[in-house]
């Protein structure tokens, strides 16, 4: 591993250990060493390269979008693992330009590495559970790496599929699934015959592979719907409303199939799912007027003990809380605001939040330490404990935040007053469970 990647290898454990609840591999890489090219969906821009490095085994190198790269930020990818890939829609001429980049990731493969490529290209602006079109990059390099190579190693291409509950919520979960690799050598004769043919056929190969490793949902007006679901049944992936009793790959089996089943409704069963819709519809808005979220409702008014067992949390948390403030607060909050100031697109925010604490948080902390030591005397082995604990203590800090704004806001509400709107709510999973898939 060149320097910087070994370093937020390293250091990325920790921080996905507090930004994540449940992590999950699905079908886990055994090597670290291959000549693989990974192609993965991008749902969570900045975020996505740093989950597939640090919860697979592969060591790999991305392909990076070329427009990052200046002569201040090269050197650093460099030592990241980084390396350009020109796009049509950045202007200039991007075939002439990704010749050398081709060659690039020919020496790479040659070298026994894998590569890392976000086939979609792009993320969208609002989180969605579906693909986009797969561009056929990472085809084109395989087999143009082969041919350089006179075909005297094996090039696989394999798909992966990233499974966030929310990549924008703090303490969401993420499940990372790996289809069946496509050995390219295997179309050799079929590809020296007709080149785009046979790209064209195994992107589309690749692309059905893909969609059975994320949640796919193919029609626009589903979208919202499928995640309303699995909000109100709190069987799959949404990020506040799950049976915390669920595995979460049990979670993401189900919002596949949920997802197939809207993918396959017939006319007559949309008319259906239509009236459910506007049932769903009219209840949320009943929420909306009282000031609330589908979760809080449910812990306010239908979790049993749920403010006496927050407060005893809060009890446990207070003292993480107090020493966060110190430790925590500040650069916290420094961060938070210039990233939201500075950065338009949301869908940025919490990779470069999470980027940048790692790295203030430790030279913050070790400079509060290096004070501290001018006035206690501790073995070198205790500060380094003190270091790493400071972890929990994050994780303390935030979440003793956040249950004190819930438990602040659920005193404004009483059973009583919440009555109808839970017999609303329960109108509308009755309705739910005349859904057969």
């Amino acid at each position: 591993m060149r320097p910087l990647y070994f370093i937020f290898w390293f250091g990325l454990s920790f921080s996905f250990r507090l930004f994540f609840r449940r992590i999950k591999e699905v079908r886990p890489s055994k090597s670290r060493f291959g000549r693989t090219i990974f192609v993965s969906n991008h749902p969570s821009s900045f975020l996505d390269p740093l989950v597939v490095s640090r919860l697979r085994k592969p060591i790999v190198y991305f392909m990076t979008r070329s427009d990052v790269f200046n002569r201040f930020t090269r050197p650093l990818f460099w030592l990241a693992h980084m390396l350009p890939i020109y796009r049509q829609q950045d202007g200039g001429n991007s075939q002439e330009k990704n010749k050398k980049v081709f060659k690039k990731a020919t020496e790479t493969l040659a070298r026994n590495r894998n590569l890392l490529i976000f086939g979609e290209g792009i993320t969208d602006d609002i989180f969605e559970r579906r693909l986009k079109p797969i561009k056929k990059g990472a085809l084109r390099i395989g087999f143009t790496a082969l041919e350089d190579l006179d075909w005297k190693v094996e090039i696989r291409v394999q798909g992966l599929g990233l499974n966030y509950t929310n990549p924008g919520i703090l303490r969401g979960d993420v499940l990372l699934a790996a289809a069946e690799p496509i050995l390219l050598n295997d179309y050799k004769n079929a590809y020296l015959e007709n080149p785009s043919k046979v790209i064209s056929e195994l992107n589309r190969e690749l692309e059905q592979r893909m969609q059975a490793q994320i949640t796919h949902v193919k029609a626009d007006e589903h979208v919202v719907l499928h995640e309303q679901i699995m909000m109100l049944n709190r069987k799959g992936m949404h990020v506040d409303c799950h049976d915390p009793k669920l595995s979460l790959e049990t979670r993401w089996l189900y919002s596949q199939k949920l997802a197939a089943y809207l993918n396959a409704l017939s006319e007559d069963q949309n008319e259906n799912i239509a009236s459910i819709k506007n049932q769903i519809n009219t209840y949320l808005d009943s929420l909306r007027k009282l000031g609330l979220k589908e979760a809080e409702l449910y812990w306010f008014a239908i979790q049993k003990n749920w403010r006496l067992l927050t407060f005893l949390k809060l009890l446990v948390q207070l003292p993480l809380f107090v020493i966060g403030l110190v430790h925590i607060a500040l650069p916290t909050m420094f961060v938070k605001r210039f990233v939201e100031n500075k950065m338009k697109r949301p869908v940025f925010w919490s990779s470069t939040k999470m980027t940048m604490l790692l790295v203030l948080l430790p030279l913050w902390n070790i400079l509060l330490f290096a004070v501290t030591a001018q006035f206690i005397s501790l073995d070198t082995w205790c500060w380094i404990a003190l270091f790493f604990a400071l972890n929990i203590v994050a994780l303390g800090y935030y979440l003793f935040l956040r249950n004190t704004t819930l438990l602040i806001k659920s005193l404004r509400y009483n059973a009583q007053s919440l009555r109808s709107v839970v017999a609303q709510r329960d109108t509308v999973l009755q309705q739910l469970e005349t859904l057969q898939f």
